[in-house]
Parts: C-alpha cells; sequence; structure tokens
C-alpha cells in the first residue's frame, strides 16, 4: 500500500527572489516544507516547517477577499496552490503527497539550513528556469514570482 501524507510548504519571496533548499532526499532544489504533524493545521506546518528548515519567521500572504472572523468560524489564508505528487525518494519507498503550498514572506531572522539540505539560496527567474528541481516546483515557483514578487 502506497504510503499518502499531508504536507504543506511556503514560497518565500523576498526582493523579487525565491528561497529553495537542495533537499537531501530528493535531490532536488525544492522550497522549504513538509509534513503536517496531528493536530496542527497545514498553515502552521507551513510556517513552522520553513522556520526549521531556514531560520526564518514568515508570514503568509494571499488571497483573502473573503475575511470572516467570528467566535464559531473565520476564513484562512487560501494556499498559493495544491498539489497531489508522487514523491521520489532516493532512500524510501515513493510515497504520495497532498501538499499545499503558501506563499510567504519574511517576517525577521537570518537564513540559515538545517541538516536536511546541501544548500540554500535565493533564487530569480532565470535561476530557477535552469536549476535542478522537479518540473512541477518550477512551474508553480515561477508562477509564484509572477504573481507576488512585487508584493
Amino acid at each position: 500500500m502506497t504510503k499518502k501524507c499531508i504536507v504543506a510548504g511556503c514560497l518565500v519571496i523576498k526582493n523579487g527572489k525565491m528561497l529553495m533548499l537542495k533537499h537531501k532526499k530528493i535531490g532536488a532544489w525544492l522550497p522549504p516544507g513538509g509534513h503536517v504533524e496531528e493536530n496542527e493545521f497545514p498553515y502552521e506546518a507551513a510556517v513552522r516547517e520553513t522556520k526549521e528548515e531556514t531560520g526564518l519567521d514568515v508570514e503568509l500572504i494571499g488571497n483573502d477577499e473573503i475575511a470572516y472572523n467570528d467566535e464559531g468560524a473565520h476564513t484562512l489564508i487560501k494556499p498559493f496552490t495544491i498539489v497531489y505528487e508522487n514523491v521520489p525518494y532516493k532512500t524510501q519507498p515513493m510515497h504520495i503527497h497532498f501538499d499545499m503550498v503558501y506563499i510567504a514572506r519574511v517576517k525577521s531572522g537570518e537564513v540559515n539550513a538545517n541538516n536536511e539540505s546541501d544548500g540554500i539560496g535565493w533564487f530569480g527567474k532565470d535561476e530557477i528556469e535552469k536549476m535542478e528541481t522537479l518540473p512541477n516546483v518550477r512551474e508553480i515557483a515561477l508562477a509564484a514570482l509572477d504573481a507576488y514578487a512585487g508584493k
């Protein structure tokens, strides 16, 4: 049986560039993100994983045309996209990610990678077009830069 996981991540954009990590297990450049833990909302996981993997505190941004907040219900920032991915780990059996991808901006902190990555950096569109990453990651990253690079 194929393992299925809910994951969340952040496309962190600053000065027209996106923060990417060279993921050790997958061997490709990816935005920060990871598995949603028990009793955690996906948006919380996206912020937590970004802090753990990059050292940055981030704020999610996005389209919040409908803002509702009262005792019984409130709206959340929508993910930029939601993706179903077959994840080709080098050292584990393939499994499926239901991935909620948010846009974020830096609130505070200094970039510093943890032991899950072989590199970290800020990349513009030209660099992302050529980097070693998954096709869907490249397409989503470029679309996010088009939509949010100036915000």
